[in-house]
């Protein structure tokens, strides 16, 4: 029997290049990229060309067409997640999707005013949508992965066996967990339409999705259920619209963001009463900062996805080193720094398509699947409910359904 698992990738853009990259690590199962799509078909035609993969389309619906391709991997705009995702199912595709699985992206407004829409009719629209993709997901048998690589990351899977054992006599007490750069340089990041919100939802995910996962792990471990989240409150804004950001000169931060926060703070309260608060901003100099601060009743566990120390440099000139990559988002090489010897395998991503590859063909849900991804979505949009109106949300994921959010009381 033919177990070859045969991938299409929807995308040719940044992440494609790191899945594709991925695909290529698989051990154990044998992966066959058989067709790339983007709708500038030059774009998929010089990926294809460089990774050896046979087939190039600019219309995603003939990867649906094609029999033999099990798996569809959205490497898109976030406004296309959902809707591809749900023709995929339908298609009896297996999906591997990029966060978030869904947001707000307006309903016909004009795009300058899509994020002035009340952020409690934002949340009721993607209850809506998760309670589509989950009826959707109910009639078509598939596995949904959602690409979250922190979770799939080395120095949190260590993370997850050292708190493992201490569940035995403790507990999970508070969380505190960040990811943060200059700023993205995508004109689409800078706009609701586009990104479905800020940095809470473009960097602050990737931390908020670890903590959910780790009390759902703690609770499935300790009492055979996972620990949900109860109740979010969120603060943001964007700092470079602030007098005091006015009065700066030359800064290397990212500037001319439209209508999205670039600096977000969200402090979740789960079922166990337990805290996880979680930073994303766009204010950070220096390289990207991805890491977490776990502190339990009887021990604690910090991880660094990025940056990482295990080679430091130091130099006064960086003439010579100018064309050798250090790390995502370093503005200078002068100084001291923390070059990265292999960037992403340490943030998780071959192991995250190596676990999805092994779902897929041997059967079993991915580590990171449908449950989390929707969970993420409703506490994101929650929290921004909480920044608009300046209260405490209760949330409806502490019920296992996503109909009794409290934006009413």
């Amino acid at each position: 029997m033919d177990r070859t698992v045969r991938v299409g990738i929807v995308g040719a853009g940044f992440a494609a290049n790191f899945h594709l990259r991925s695909y290529r690590q698989v051990q154990g199962v044998t992966v066959e990229v058989a067709a790339i799509v983007d709708v500038n078909k030059a774009r998929a035609e010089d990926l294809a060309k460089r990774f050896g993969i046979p087939k190039c389309y600019d219309d995603y619906r003939y990867l649906l067409e094609d029999k033999s391709i099990q798996v569809v991997d959205l490497v898109v705009p976030n406004a296309l997640h959902l809707p591809m995702v749900l023709q995929a199912a339908q298609a009896d595709k297996h999906i591997i999707c990029e966060k978030p699985l869904t947001g707000y992206f307006g309903q016909g407004e004009p795009d300058e005013k899509v994020g002035a829409t009340p952020k409690k009719q934002m949340l009721q629209k993607v209850q809506e949508d998760l309670k589509k993709v989950t009826a959707v997901m109910a009639a078509h048998p598939v596995k949904f992965c959602y690409a979250e690589n922190w979770v799939h990351a080395p120095a949190f899977k260590k993370a997850t066996e050292l708190m493992e054992k201490c569940f035995n006599s403790g507990t999970i007490l508070e969380m505190r967990g960040e990811e943060s750069h200059s700023g993205s340089h995508s004109e689409f990041a800078k706009w609701w339409r586009h990104a479905g919100g800020g940095a809470m939802a473009r960097l602050g995910a990737h931390p908020l999705a670890t903590g959910l996962f780790l009390k759902q792990f703690e609770g499935e471990k300790k009492y055979g259920r996972p620990i949900l989240a109860r109740e979010v409150w969120a603060d943001g804004t964007d700092l470079t619209k602030t007098s005091a950001f006015a009065g700066t000169q030359g800064s290397p931060l990212v500037k001319g963001w439209g209508d999205v926060e670039t600096w977000s703070q969200i402090t979740v309260t789960y079922s166990d009463g337990t805290k996880g608060t979680f930073f994303a901003a766009d204010d950070l100099l220096g390289g990207m900062e991805s890491n977490m601060d776990i502190r339990l009743s009887n021990a604690r566990v910090k991880f660094d996805l990025c940056p990482v120390r295990i080679c430091q440099f130091y130099t006064v000139d960086p003439t010579p080193v100018k064309d050798v990559y250090f790390n995502e988002k370093q503005e200078t090489k002068a100084g001291l720094s923390f070059p990265n010897p292999h960037e992403e395998w340490l943030l998780g991503y071959p192991h995250e398509i190596q676990d999805f590859m092994e779902a897929i063909a041997f059967d079993r849900q991915p580590l990171t699947g449908l449950d989390l991804a929707k969970q993420v979505v409703e506490v994101l949009y929650a929290g921004y409910v909480s920044i608009e109106e300046g209260r405490k949300v209760t949330l409806s994921s502490a019920t296992e359904n996503t109909e009794g959010t409290e934006i009413d009381r």
